[in-house]
């Protein structure tokens, strides 16, 4: 209960004074003016309904009742020289007029109370929305704990301490505190015990209450849907109890923000099933494009064994050191690739990262066309380089694996004898690869998709998409993990257009590296 305010009893009392004074006056006058005495209850009745009005409680309201009809007595009997305290019938009616002004006033105090008490509802459930809407906005357990420790604070005007997870497990627990002599109480071993207590009972406890009552805080369970998401623990030691009315609202906005923590665990929770669902999706086209990749050198290997087996005696040394010729660069070929998607697939579980080194450029795309050639002898493509000597930082086998799968996707879906072009620009900062064909260009709504090692139609199966090699997906991946960006879009004459950067790092021209040296 609040402590009655000494000065707001004070005006309410001068108030009753003042009107029962002007009532009085007005009656004293009246009466002496027109010598009826009837107005004289109309401004009594009045006064009282007045004072009910203005003043709070029921004090001022029955203290005017009672004087305001010793002012009546006065004016009528002592006043109005007609009548005197024996006159018939007048006591009665005093004593009427008195029970009546006592009902109005209570009336009138009770009618107040009750709107009072409506608008500190209304007031809570704005606030109680409010507080809704803000925890509910926010991300992550940690922000909405400091909220709720925020208003439960304000509310209650006590230090208040925050877990969410129990104290045993090593949870520091978020404080909000409102003196400094606070924190190493509630951070004693005892209050640990206790909040530990609250989740695993799920009940209150602690100041005031069945279990704990040696605490100095009040520890209140976060609870939705039968299970316990924290522990709000109000300091009380030395602090007046807390009221049934703050309690209960108390309760309504721990219970905020019990569904806050549980909508965020639940939001986490499906973010880590999509992301585990992106894994395997991302493992099988890994696998649709290793079986491929793999499948076209070895049966090469195959062939040209066979052949050497079958024929050794009608075939040339010559052609003989050319067939093994063969076997030997596409087991080399083989197991880079290998190595490849080892280093890939450790990239993509965030075990290690590419090891870069400057690298010609030339040399590097030059080695990829070459590559590329010897598998398709026939493929048309057109290459373009800047004319100054770059050296970009990079892991050379993985970008020259990533251009080969670009020419090589050109080559499958556009036809071998389409016209494939390897445009690079140098920037300030980076270096742009453009590979584009002069095919029916990509078939995807969304061309970020094709990263995603998806097959183009619904109607092909996952052996038919054959022009993905070691997966367009793994191309983003070695290119990412260079700090480099990839895209892909339909150009207007035709065609697809693959285009990625390589940073520079500060650049590492020839001629700068030169430079650098001079200096």
């Amino acid at each position: 209960m609040q402590k009655p305010d000494t000065s707001a009893i004070l005006s309410d009392i001068l108030k009753t004074v003042l009107i029962l004074s002007a009532s009085a006056i007005l009656s004293y006058l009246i009466i002496h003016k027109t010598g009826e005495d009837s107005n004289v209850y109309i401004f009594y009745i009045l006064s009282v309904i007045i004072i009910s009005k203005i003043t709070e409680g029921y004090f001022c309201s029955f203290i005017a009742s009672f004087l305001g009809i010793l002012a009546v007595y006065y004016c009528l009997f002592f006043l109005n020289l007609r009548f005197t305290p024996s006159s018939e019938g007048y006591h009665l009616t005093l004593a009427g007029m008195f029970i009546i002004s006592v009902i109005i006033s209570m009336t009138t105090a009770n009618l107040k109370k009750h709107a009072r008490e409506a608008e500190i509802r209304e007031e809570k459930t704005r606030q109680l929305n409010e507080i809704s809407r803000k925890l509910l906005s926010l991300n992550g357990a940690e922000n909405i704990g400091s909220l709720a420790l925020e208003y439960v604070s304000s509310l209650t005007g006590c230090s208040c301490v925050f877990y969410s997870r129990s104290p045993q497990s090593g949870e520091p627990g978020m404080i909000h505190s409102l003196d400094p002599k606070h924190i190493p109480i509630m951070n004693s071993s005892h209050e640990r015990f206790v909040a530990h207590w609250v989740f695993e009972n799920q009940k209150i406890a602690g100041f005031q209450t069945d279990f704990g009552n040696e605490s100095s805080c009040t520890y209140l369970p976060l609870i939705s849907h039968k299970k316990i998401w924290g522990v709000m623990g109000i300091f009380q030691l030395c602090q007046k109890p807390l009221d049934k009315s703050t309690l209960d609202y108390l309760k309504l906005i721990i219970s905020q923000a019990a569904i806050a923590l549980e909508r965020e665990y639940l939001s986490d929770s499906q973010q880590n099933i999509l992301l585990e669902t992106e894994k395997e999706k991302m493992r099988a086209n890994l696998l649709r494009a290793i079986s491929h990749d793999l499948r076209t050198p070895l049966t090469g290997m195959i062939g040209a064994s066979e052949t050497i087996m079958n024929n050794k005696e009608q075939l040339s040394q010559k052609e003989q050191d050319k067939l093994i010729k063969y076997i030997y660069e596409d087991s080399n070929w083989l197991l880079h690739m290998v190595e490849n998607l080892l280093s890939v697939t450790r990239i993509k579980e965030g075990v290690s990262s590419v090891s870069k080194s400057p690298e010609p450029l030339e040399e590097v795309v030059t080695a990829a066309v070459g590559r590329l050639r010897k598998r398709y002898p026939k493929a048309n493509v057109q290459v373009k380089i800047p004319e100054e000597f770059l050296m970009v930082p990079m892991d050379a086998t993985l970008i020259m694996q990533v251009l080969i799968n670009l020419l090589e996707n050109g080559v499958k879906h556009a036809g071998k004898g389409a016209l494939l072009s390897l445009n690079v620009t140098a920037a300030e900062n980076e270096v742009r690869f453009q590979v584009a064909d002069n095919g029916k260009g990509l078939t995807f709504n969304d061309t970020d998709s094709v990263f995603e090692g998806i097959s183009p139609t619904t109607a092909q199966t996952s052996d038919a998409v054959k022009g993905i090699g070691i997966g367009l997906s793994i191309c983003k991946t070695i290119i990412m993990a260079h700090g480099g960006t990839i895209n892909a879009q339909n150009q207007l004459s035709g065609g697809a257009l693959f285009t990625f950067t390589l940073p520079l790092e500060g650049g590492n021209t020839l001629e700068q590296e030169n430079k650098n040296s001079a200096d």
